[in-house]
């Protein structure tokens, strides 16, 4: 009997363990990186230099400005260059390619979905990311689905932060990628 009621106790203890987990378990990246993409939105007047351009509006918009306020409706595509650094005029490391969907009608809010092209001495492949940019947050994660060559089937989070920009026309984020699942 008594055998009984302390195999009964030690299961309800490990119940009641179980019932309120500890603490969470940190991950550690496989693989850490951070690169620098610069867009420079098609105004009408800058089609030498443009990187990205508005390819749908809302009724009554055009093509070279985007909508107001919010830019609700707005889609735009990019072929932006990546650079390891945050200038401009560095030699780039490969192109993001991709768009971006102003989707969201009483804040700044866009959703993403691109593709890091490398082909460089650094890193040679692909990273394919997707999800919400609520612009007006300092910093933003969104997923990192997949990859090619270096980054064969990894996956992960990237931390974007908007670094600089010059009202629509430009606009540097900085993407830190956090791999955690590496192959």
């Amino acid at each position: 009997m008594g055998a009984n009621i302390s195999l009964l106790v030690l299961f309800m203890f490990l119940a009641l363990c179980s019932a309120f987990p500890g603490k969470r378990r940190q991950y550690t990246p496989c693989k850490h990186t951070v690169l620098y993409f610069h867009d420079v939105i098609y105004n009408g007047e800058n089609a030498a230099n443009a990187t990205s351009a508005i390819v749908a509006a809302p009724q009554g918009a055009n093509l070279t400005k985007l909508a107001n306020q919010f830019h609700f409706g707005n889609i735009a595509v990019f072929d932006d260059p990546i650079t390891l650094d945050n200038s401009f005029h560095s030699k780039p490391v490969g192109r993001a390619q991709g768009f971006y969907i102003y989707d969201t009608k009483n804040t700044l809010t866009a959703w993403l979905g691109f593709t890091f092209v490398l082909n460089s001495t650094y890193h040679q492949g692909t990273i394919i990311f997707a999800g919400a940019d609520p612009i007006l947050k300092k910093t933003r994660d969104i997923s990192v689905t997949g990859g090619t060559g270096d980054f064969f089937m990894h996956r992960g989070i990237a931390t974007i932060s908007t670094d600089a920009y010059e009202g629509e026309v430009y606009f540097r984020l900085r993407v830190e990628i956090n791999f955690y699942e590496c192959w």
